[in-house]
């Protein structure tokens, strides 16, 4: 059986694909399969991945029109035949031992997830740092969402510096939302409020790198058209998985918290036509009826 899983969804990344598909065939966990999905490129993404598929059966390509990253990533993992699953965004890169390391770690403790420490390689500032374990997260000890404060929406809320058991991913309907960006935050949030067995490790093996420009595909732009249509949906997929309840004040917690992050962000005219009226609704439509 396959052991890992390794999915990496692809558009527009000609410049840094070879890099991290390299990355990902010399990794020292030799059984594994690396689902890549083209999904519409229209630059050398394509041509770039199948030379590489020439020379490495593991590399299984889905090949399709654009549909968004969280859609194909989706469709990846109902053709994974691993006994988990792992992602890598094509523009970052992993050392040779993280799934190895990862994959032991699940077993040996039999876990729904797994999660560590990653690096930030941010290029228009040109800085480097290690992601540090900011909740004191006991390492390679057992433990839940339950038995952690604040754990679910803690620090980066990404899905590639984790191991997922396929099993648990597939019995519990854990997808990614269909967004620009930020269509990871619900598949990691579901995971860690829905898994009983969680292990941290403090390793930082996975490389993502912050740059000036994301490339975003058509059909993953202005989907949802704002922000308090993207919360709106969040908590609608949290009472379809009936975890609202059990989660509601971190949840409007977070939510506040990424609003006061916007609104820091934006220009003095985007605070007044575009913030205020969004974070009003939001509050007449949910947090005043805690």
């Amino acid at each position: 059986m396959v052991k890992v899983s390794i999915i990496i969804p692809i558009y527009n990344v000609e410049e840094y694909l070879a890099n991290c598909l390299n990355s990902v065939i010399n990794q020292t966990l030799q059984n594994i399969e690396i689902i890549c999905i083209n999904d519409g490129s229209t630059d050398k993404s394509f041509e770039i991945l199948e030379n590489f598929a020439k020379c490495d059966s593991r590399i299984k390509i889905i090949n399709q029109s654009n549909v968004g990253q969280g859609i194909a990533r989706n469709i990846a993992i109902q053709s994974a035949q691993g006994e988990y699953i792992g992602f890598v965004d094509p523009d970052d890169w992993i050392n040779k031992n993280m799934f190895e390391t990862l994959y032991n770690t699940a077993k040996k403790y039999n876990c729904d997830m797994v999660e560590e420490s990653f690096v930030i390689h941010n290029e228009p500032r040109k800085y480097i740092k290690v992601q540090k374990n900011k909740l004191n997260l006991p390492e390679k000890k057992n433990f839940n969402s339950q038995s952690i404060e604040n754990y679910i929406f803690s620090a980066k809320l990404a899905v590639w510096n984790k191991l997922y058991k396929t099993e648990f991913i597939k019995q519990n309907n854990i997808k990614f939302m269909h967004c620009s960006r930020g269509e990871d935050i619900i598949f990691t949030v579901l995971s860690r409020a829905l898994a009983n067995n969680i292990i941290y490790i403090n390793n930082a093996d996975y490389h993502y790198r912050i740059k000036d420009k994301y490339a975003i595909s058509p059909n993953d732009r202005l989907v949802p058209q704002n922000y308090t249509e993207f919360y709106e949906i969040f908590k609608d997929i949290l009472i379809q998985h009936n975890i609202f309840e059990q989660i509601k004040s971190d949840f409007y917690s977070w939510v506040i918290n990424c609003y006061y992050d916007t609104f820091r962000e934006l220009d003095r005219n985007a605070k007044k036509n575009i913030f205020k009226r969004s974070a009003i609704i939001f509050a007449k439509n949910t947090i005043l009826r805690i």
